[in-house]
């Protein structure tokens, strides 16, 4: 039963946004930014982001060497090069919008592990770092030294190379951040609200939001922009997307710990970074793709034990204990470009992030205030 006032004051909005990550959040900044008069409702499933907003690894960064060759293998020079800069150009957007100290922000550097049957890309460095250099200078470079540094295992054909301008954010304090900014600015976030189906008319959105104490309540927008990554087929079945569960876990405190920055292995489908003198791990969907393309967040135990391994021959030398481990859910295409597109009168989708949306947000959330004001 709905009472007068609410269906006066509270059931209709300008914007409203499906998914309440940081995607989502971006965009409720960027449309707040420039429309402060605007009313605008995020609408989350869970108490907390679902999907991988608070569950990433935290790498703020924009392609290795092997990730970039193979968006180039796929998508073209142009194309590869405009992925880049997005991601680039959206974390300087996060980082100005909410300050380095409020998102734990480090420029520790990333770093990728480049193994025997990857050599042939270390010929491509200098053009790469020609297709990005107008906005990442000297960007890739060759960093063996550090192997004895960081105290990696190298093999004989094994080298480092460098990102210069990578570095880490703490996932938790971003979230916190973002949300304490864009209350601020008057938006409105609705918590434990699925998101059941949305349907169009001629003047407006009519969303049906599922409550645990109400029922089904049904919302009005003018505006609808949909920022649900992996679970967007439950809303709209056709898109260009799959998802993609990652695993990761995190160390206690490990003594003298060395190794600090990111890094990449395996065309990023490994990824090692330190937290403080922890160490965290993740990645392997390429271990066993078909069980991982999944919205199920329960853990794998090969993936988990498989990492456990592969991180002991990368550190031969340290001794680690796990403390925790958990998933998070990306969602990925035919291409690693995102999905920001206007889909009808009422509705923009903003999906598809590839596991890259700490970097990508910044920059999503200005495309979907562009289209809006179109």
């Amino acid at each position: 039963m709905i009472s007068f006032w609410e269906r006066e004051s509270l059931l209709h909005t300008d914007v409203a946004i499906i998914g309440g990550g940081i995607v989502g959040l971006s965009a409720a900044a960027s449309l707040a930014e420039s429309n402060p008069n605007f009313n605008i409702t995020i609408f989350e499933r869970s108490i907390l982001p679902y999907g991988a907003s608070t569950r990433n690894a935290g790498f703020a960064c924009f392609g290795s060497l092997t990730e970039v060759l193979s968006d180039i293998e796929i998508m073209g020079e142009s194309a590869a090069r405009e992925l880049v800069f997005q991601r680039w150009i959206g974390l300087q957007i996060t980082r100005q919008r909410l300050g380095d100290a409020a998102i734990g922000f480090e420029p520790n550097e990333g770093f990728e592990l480049i193994r025997e049957k990857e050599l042939p890309a270390l010929e491509q460095i200098d053009s790469v770092n020609a297709l990005v250099s107008d906005f990442l200078p000297e960007y890739l470079s060759i960093a063996d030294s550090r192997f004895a540094e960081f105290g990696l295992r190298q093999n004989a054909s094994d080298h480092l190379v460098r990102m210069a301008d990578e570095a880490q954010v703490n996932t938790g304090k971003l979230m916190h951040a973002l949300e304490k900014y864009v209350l601020s600015l008057g938006v409105q976030i609705r918590t434990g609200a699925f998101v059941k189906q949305f349907t169009e008319t001629d003047q407006k959105v009519l969303i049906e939001v599922e409550d645990q104490t109400r029922g089904n309540i049904t919302f009005s927008a003018n505006q609808l922009v949909v920022c649900s990554n992996a679970f967007t087929n439950q809303l709209l079945p056709k898109t260009d997307l799959y998802p993609g569960r990652g695993q990761v876990f995190i160390t206690k405190p490990i003594d003298g710990l060395n190794f600090k920055g990111n890094l990449h292995i395996d065309e990023g489908f490994y990824y090692l970074r330190n937290v403080g003198n922890r160490l965290l791990f993740g990645g392997a969907r390429n271990f066993d793709f078909e069980k991982e393309n999944t919205t199920d967040f329960a853990l794998n135990d090969q993936i988990q034990s498989h990492l456990e391994d592969y991180l002991h021959d990368l550190l031969p030398d340290i001794s680690f204990e796990v403390d925790q481990r958990w998933a998070g859910i990306m969602a990925f295409g035919k291409t690693k470009q995102p999905i920001v597109e206007r889909i009808s009168a009422h509705t923009i989708v903003a999906v598809k992030m590839g596991g890259m949306g700490i970097a990508l947000a910044g920059n999503i959330g200005e495309i979907v205030k562009e289209i809006l004001e179109e």
